[in-house]
């Protein structure tokens, strides 16, 4: 992602704070989400796998509520357009972390106005264990300064493996009290309806779970440690009841294009091993854009 008018330096939206990983927390996430953890069909924790990668994004819903705080932006309106979640090493229960939130960039993101967030995760020694980079459409475009999605690439590597999944009708209300993020559009018809959508819809973040658990217990055995970063564009909204078709390719030439390359280099994300090209639809329109898992180790 590029900026084209970024603020002059990130501003920090809060004071830093804690984000203990409590494991009963993290054994009430698996009970709550159970196959959309890690990837297991049980929801049990794996030989191997610590604490879920998504667990740690219910770091995020504190910041947003900052970085919204000054934009004056309704809430229910607001839509989460983009998701990177870069993992430096797995954290372990029981572990203290402290997050660090900064907005990025404010700009025009397509036809929407967009807030680009950072959360970095400290360890005690001020070690980065992850990185979370959300983009949040807030309203329409002002004109003022511009926000660049990394550009689409073409799932050009062979295909790996197909499969249909059939959205629960209380996953939902489920990810919610996993996740924190209460927005009322996920949980409350009526809400939904008044912020122009046609009910209840899944959040984008429980979408790309589902995706990930999904590559995970197919290519990887249930074992998460094995991809390192995810990244998305949320293309539009799911709902419960509809069945999404995921396709995940090996991505040979996006390794192979060097301006792409050194583009994912510039912005830090640095795991090795493979890069896997995921798409996401239900009923032939596109849920997820540009979804890419790096790092994997098949």
């Amino acid at each position: 992602m590029t900026v084209s008018q970024p603020l002059s330096a990130p501003r920090a939206v809060a004071p830093a704070y804690g984000f203990a990983i409590d494991p009963s927390e993290v054994a009430r996430f698996r009970r709550l989400l159970p196959g959309a953890t890690d990837g297991s069909s049980t929801g049990a924790p794996l030989p191997g796998t610590s604490v879920p990668a998504f667990f740690l994004c219910r770091a995020l819903p504190p910041a947003v509520r900052s970085a919204l705080a000054g934009t004056g932006a309704d809430a229910a309106a607001v839509r989460h357009a983009g998701q990177r979640i870069t993992l430096r090493r797995r954290p372990g229960p029981d572990e203290r972390l402290t997050a660090h939130a900064v907005v990025e960039s404010v700009g025009d993101y397509g036809f929407q106005r967009a807030v680009v967030l950072r959360v970095t995760l400290r360890d005690a020694a001020g070690d980065a264990v992850a990185e979370l980079l959300t983009t949040l459409a807030i309203g329409p475009a002002t004109g003022q300064g511009r926000i660049d999605p990394q550009p689409a690439a073409v799932l050009r590597g062979p295909p790996l493996l197909h499969w249909r999944t059939r959205v629960p009708d209380d996953l939902p209300e489920r990810y919610a009290r996993a996740s924190g993020d209460d927005n009322p559009i996920h949980t409350d018809a009526e809400a939904a309806r008044r912020a122009g959508l046609p009910g209840v819809v899944l959040h984008g973040m429980a979408t790309l779970q589902l995706a990930a658990a999904g590559l995970t217990e197919r290519l990887f055995g249930g074992d998460e440690t094995r991809w390192r970063e995810v990244r998305t564009r949320f293309a539009r909204p799911v709902r419960p009841g509809d069945t999404i078709a995921f396709t995940v390719h090996r991505e040979e030439a996006y390794r192979a294009d060097v301006h792409r390359e050194d583009a994912y280099r510039e912005e830090g994300a640095g795991p090795g091993g493979d890069v896997l090209g995921l798409s996401a639809s239900v009923d032939g329109k596109p849920v997820l854009k540009d979804t890419w898992f790096s790092g994997a180790v098949a």
